[in-house]
């Protein structure tokens, strides 16, 4: 019978038989909010999903900078933040 290890065990051995390389461990986990792009166009601002307007509010609330095309960062970041409430307004506000 063999023994199983941990994987906090066997992140440990990786590590140290990898000298210089970054290994996740169970309290580091992939931010989503990592993958938001920093500008869009107004068009594929418009076509963003429900759940993707939500990461990228999500993105600017935790101090992310993104530029809509056309817009300063500050109205950027309105008119990002009043698409996670009311998203036809927030299109009302793009298509001006």
């Amino acid at each position: 019978m063999t023994a199983s290890i941990s994987r906090r065990t066997a992140v440990a051995i990786l590590a140290s038989a990898v000298p210089g390389m970054a290994f996740a461990t169970d309290a580091e986990e992939l931010d989503p909010t990592d993958i938001v792009p920093r500008r869009f166009s107004v068009n594929r601002f418009l076509g963003l999903s429900e759940n993707e307007v939500y990461k990228v509010n999500l993105a600017v609330r935790r101090g992310r900078k993104i530029l809509i095309e056309g817009f300063s960062p500050s109205e950027s970041k309105e008119i990002i933040m009043l698409a996670a409430e009311d998203f036809d307004q927030a299109r009302a506000r793009l298509t001006r």
